[in-house]
């Protein structure tokens, strides 16, 4: 959206155009402000006189960007997914028929159409590659490309070797360092128990104590819980005690019984995915990572390795990444200067 925006703006009306569409809405988290200037410094002159426009902000939160939950907010309601069905292709903003589609996806179609076949033989996808690597930001790399070559050569290698990679950040299990050969593929990633998403990949040192990480993903989960439905509220709120209990030595075993009960019955319940992903995130990792939770189980404290909280706000991870794509837009808006 800051360095590409009149790509994105380009697949928004060509969408519009392939499904009929007389209004096309680009809706941006609150924060940003960036963002939303770009888009709407390159608006003009590429304005189709039968598609009306508009870029709107709303929350931040995680939950906010599913797409029922964009279309609540834009229609002046609070970020709350919506129960499905019916879906938005057939009942969407103000009741109408809509297409909610992410952005990347949207500036990629320009190019697609240009030349499909050279589009396919190339398909790239971005990367947000983060956490306890030397030199994290956003890059552009080969589907296909596997992780071991990505943390290596666009992140310059991890600062105390690979403990596990989350390939879509939060929304999916890690893999271990033995499994670093994956290749970033939806395919491949799901082959090895996790999943691409939208490849958020953050990287987890080796002297890093999983249980400690496992902990954090679980506080994630029930901080951004929306509060709408049951399930989820107090399921993210069961596993997140349930995994600090691992983590402080406090757990026994039988809580590990109940965290996949509990799992078991937020996987098929909730309005939206949220519910399902904090449970099979979360399992993953335990299940991963089983000689780890063993040992806290049997020896009340940690092993070895030092705790970590990534997902955590404000996190030494989360900054990192957050100052290196501020001073990559820095450094592209200078180049640009004559």
């Amino acid at each position: 959206m800051r360095t590409r925006p009149r790509a994105v703006l380009e697949g928004l009306l060509l969408a519009a155009r392939a499904v009929g569409a007389r209004e096309a809405v680009l809706y941006l988290k609150g924060s940003f402000c960036g963002p939303a200037a770009a888009l709407e410094a390159a608006m003009p002159g590429l304005a189709d006189p039968g598609v009306a426009v508009a870029v709107r902000r709303g929350e931040d939160g995680y939950v906010a960007g599913e797409e029922t939950a964009v279309l609540e907010t834009l229609e002046g309601r609070r970020a709350w997914p919506r129960a499905k069905p019916p879906h938005p292709s057939g009942v969407g903003f103000r009741g109408r028929p809509t297409l909610v589609q992410n952005v990347e996806t949207l500036a990629r179609v320009p190019a697609a159409l240009a030349d499909p076949v050279g589009f396919r033989k190339h398909e790239a996808t971005l990367v947000s590659l983060w956490g306890h690597v030397r030199r994290p930001g956003v890059y552009e790399v080969p589907l296909g490309t596997p992780l071991r070559r990505l943390v290596e050569e666009q992140g310059l290698g991890a600062l105390d070797g690979v403990g596990m990679v989350f390939p879509a950040g939060p929304s999916a299990p890690p893999l271990c360092a033995a499994q670093l050969d994956t290749a970033l593929d939806p395919g491949a990633l799901r082959a090895a128990g996790s999943a691409l998403g939208t490849a958020a990949v953050l990287v987890i040192g080796r002297d890093v104590c999983p249980v400690s990480v496992g902990a954090s993903l679980a506080r994630f989960f029930e901080r951004e819980a929306c509060g709408q439905c049951p399930p989820c509220s107090l399921g993210t709120a069961t596993l997140s005690r349930i995994a600090g209990g691992l983590q402080s030595g406090s757990s026994r075993a039988g809580d590990l019984d109940d965290a996949a009960a509990v799992a078991g019955f937020m996987a098929g319940h909730g309005y939206c995915a949220h519910s399902r992903t904090a449970a099979h995130a979360l399992t993953g990792l335990l299940r991963t990572f089983g000689d780890h939770v063993a040992a806290h189980l049997g020896t009340g404290a940690c092993p070895g390795g030092r705790a970590a909280d990534p997902f955590g706000e404000g996190s030494p991870e989360r900054s990192g990444i957050e100052a290196a794509l501020e001073e990559a837009v820095v450094a592209e808006v200078a180049g640009s200067r004559p």
